[in-house]
């Protein structure tokens, strides 16, 4: 389809500037459609039918054009006037106007030629005639403004409902058909598209369309041509009879296109123009916010990630440093301290055991703040295995221990996922031990075919969380906060389901294929 390009606003001043000559030009244009229509052609009929008490008066001798039976014959012309006016518009009135002087011209040369009787019955006429347009075109003149308002009202409530379904949600793509689907309802439309840049790249363009009904052809190849039209000319509107096409720009320039084609036997004006231009503005607005949004989104997600790995490193290094420096030195001072011992008075030994025993608890503590904060178990054997670990060690702090299931087919993971997965274990069994004054804790690890699901439930306190776990950090309660968000740095879910008195349960569900963050 061949389109031409024209300015928005250079088509917005012809408009207006021709608006009279437009309505001087409509009665020629529409001869064509409305000889074609049968409504206009029982108007006619009437106008027929207001023909015959004329020529009845007539023929029975009331001939004077001053009388009364005579001007009420001609008068009688008024009443199809403003009929075709409501139903065809001023251009409908002059049609039915010079239909109706040729219906009565006869009867001026039949009885009306004497003395000056044709001059007066051609003055009523050009009396008559005119005054019934003027009061059509009045008439015409309010119902084309109650349409215009109308037609306004219809546009803002369309505006209205494309704003309140773009400004509910930050998915905006997944909101583009119920929009589209708005504006094909709202508009006289074979089809609608929208067509977006991709976000990130090395994606193809985001095509979605809308049609009427299921003869419409599809407008996919329109849509690229449109489309790219618009990119080489981003300052322009794509514009046709049928088809119209406006662009999506942004601040960094095209960011997609929005196009329509007008119904069958349809003209899109210049008010439907401006009007999908509009929402236009409209779209792109939603998608310009929606992508900012995810682009911070992701700007912070990388930005925890990275803060979280350089944690996981220092913690790393601060443990191995621990188990081969700190640890081993404590070792040697046992040792020492026991050949001191061996070779020390009877009276020293007691002071000497006593040294003996707080550095052998001060070494076992280290070695268990070393495993705390990196466990060797999960790097070497896996995620279950150190779950296992921590489990174990948590029996003893428990009246009723804690217990742990694996169901499934156990595999490893990917690093990434195994450490956020082992650390949300770790979080959520303190936070048993510290606040849920619980008599036991129940660990669940679920391995499916595409998913690795992780459920840490205890008996205690419970508590009543708030709609989004984000709030909880004004409460203090970092702990709930970070499992969180660790599980969304790995693609996982967080779940946290809680009463007063009846426990807490955490469950964390994340993808078995999740490759480790770069």
């Amino acid at each position: 389809m061949k389109a031409s390009v024209l300015t928005s606003r250079p088509r917005r001043t012809l408009r207006l500037r021709d608006v009279r000559w437009q309505l001087l030009t409509d009665p020629i244009r529409h001869v064509p459609q409305r000889i074609r229509e049968p409504r206009f052609w029982h108007i006619q009929a009437l106008v027929a039918i207001a023909t015959v008490p004329h020529y009845l008066i007539e023929s029975l001798g009331y001939t004077n054009p001053a009388g009364n039976e005579h001007g009420l014959a001609i008068t009688l012309y008024i009443l199809p006037l403003l009929y075709a006016a409501l139903s065809f518009g001023w251009e409908g009135a002059i049609l039915t106007a010079l239909w109706a002087a040729f219906l009565t011209s006869p009867s001026t040369w039949i009885w009306h030629r004497s003395g000056l009787h044709w001059f007066t019955e051609l003055g009523q006429l050009m009396v008559t005639l005119p005054v019934g347009i003027l009061v059509a075109w009045r008439v015409d003149l309010e119902a084309k403004q109650r349409r215009r308002a109308e037609e306004t009202s219809a546009s803002l409530r369309l505006l209205n409902d494309i704003g309140e379904i773009l400004s509910h949600t930050l998915e905006v793509e997944q909101q583009i058909p119920h929009v589209l689907r708005r504006v094909l309802s709202g508009l006289s439309l074979e089809s609608v598209w929208l067509c977006l840049e991709p976000e990130s790249p090395g994606s193809g363009l985001l095509t979605m369309a809308e049609v009427a009904h299921s003869q419409a052809p599809s407008p996919t190849v329109l849509v690229q041509d449109l489309h790219r039209r618009l990119k080489a000319n981003p300052e322009l509107a794509i514009l046709d009879s049928r088809t119209v096409a406006v662009p999506l720009s942004g601040e960094a320039g095209i960011i997609g296109s929005l196009g329509a084609t007008a119904a069958k036997g349809q003209l899109f004006s210049g008010e439907e123009v401006e009007l999908l231009t509009t929402i236009a503005q409209q779209v792109r607005a939603a998608v310009d916010n929606a992508r900012l949004y995810r682009q911070r989104q992701e700007s912070l997600r990388s930005y925890a990630h990275q803060v979280t790995q350089a944690q996981e490193e220092e913690r790393l290094r601060i443990a191995r440093e621990l188990h081969d420096e700190t640890a081993q030195e404590m070792v040697r001072m046992v040792r020492k301290l026991e050949r001191l011992r061996d070779s020390a008075a009877a009276s020293q030994a007691p002071s000497i055991d006593e040294i003996l025993d707080l550095t052998r608890n001060t070494l076992e503590a280290v070695r268990r703040y070393s495993h705390d904060l990196r466990p060797p178990v999960l790097d070497d054997l896996g995620l279950v295995a150190a779950i296992e670990m921590v489990v174990e060690d948590m029996k003893s702090s428990l009246p009723g221990g804690s217990k742990f299931g694996v169901r499934g087919s156990p595999r490893r993971l990917g690093p990434t996922v195994e450490l956020a997965l082992f650390r949300i274990v770790q979080e959520a069994l303190r936070n048993v031990e510290k606040h849920a004054d619980a008599a036991s804790a129940t660990i669940e690890l679920d391995f499916d075919e595409d998913n690795v699901r992780v459920s840490v439930a205890d008996d205690g306190r419970g508590f009543s969380p708030p709609k989004e776990v984000s709030d909880l950090s004004r409460a203090g309660k970092l702990g709930l906060v970070g499992m969180k968000e660790r599980a969304e740095l790995v693609g996982g879910r967080f779940e946290l389901s809680s009463s007063t008195g009846r426990g807490t349960q955490i469950v964390v569900k994340v993808a078995s294929m999740n490759k480790p963050l770069a």
